[in-house]
């Protein structure tokens, strides 16, 4: 159905159509219903169809389907409005240090992407020696090191580390992996995967 739009039609206009319902629950199946960026749960009252390169960057990839993917809202603050991380903070007016840049955008279904980062028991992101300058880059652009996701990785990180004991035992370390890591009867995966992959499979 995206092929069948018009470039020169709204943002605004598409969201009320069919096939912006039929592309939501595309991408939402794809990402097994996970943010994009963060990997963050993206409920129904919680996302957005994001547009990876900015529409305002190209406007030939708006209906792109490559071009687009379900991001969370950033945990926007009441008192301000203001997105802290992820797809409406990329390209928002208060993002002041970061702006697009092709050349060290990752996509986030670049099988490269994942490899880019490393996670640790505080809940921080890090890069990793693959290439650090892209890393970097994609923590401050995407706000991915923010202090809201900084505290929500690390109580997560908390319940698995305090699951796991000391010295886990095997069982229980498989329980966990089949648990935080496999997809659910639904085809979707809990938060953080790529957290409970650092902590499960280190």
């Amino acid at each position: 159905c995206l092929s069948k739009q018009h470039n020169n039609q709204p943002w605004g206009d598409f969201a009320r159509t069919s096939c912006h319902t039929e592309t939501r629950k595309s991408l939402f199946q794809e990402q097994c219903g996970l943010c994009c960026y963060c990997e963050s749960p993206v409920n129904d009252g919680d996302g957005h169809i994001e547009h990876i390169e900015p529409r305002k960057k190209n406007q030939n990839k708006k209906y792109d389907y490559a071009n687009l993917a379900l991001s969370c809202n950033g945990g926007k603050a009441q008192h301000d409005g203001k997105a802290k991380h992820c797809g409406h903070f990329k390209d928002a007016p208060h993002n002041h240090d970061f702006t697009w840049d092709p050349d060290k955008f990752s996509y986030p279904h670049d099988s490269e992407t994942c490899s880019l980062f490393s996670y640790d028991n505080l809940g921080h992101i890090n890069p990793t020696t693959l290439n650090p300058d892209k890393a970097w880059y994609m923590i401050g652009y995407l706000g991915l090191d923010c202090s809201r996701l900084v505290q929500r990785r690390h109580s997560y990180a908390c319940l698995l580390i305090d699951t796991l004991n000391a010295e886990p035992d095997p069982k229980t370390v498989n329980e966990l992996r089949e648990l935080y890591l496999s997809l659910d009867k639904k085809g979707y995966l809990q938060q953080f995967y790529s957290l409970s992959k650092a902590i499960l499979e280190p």
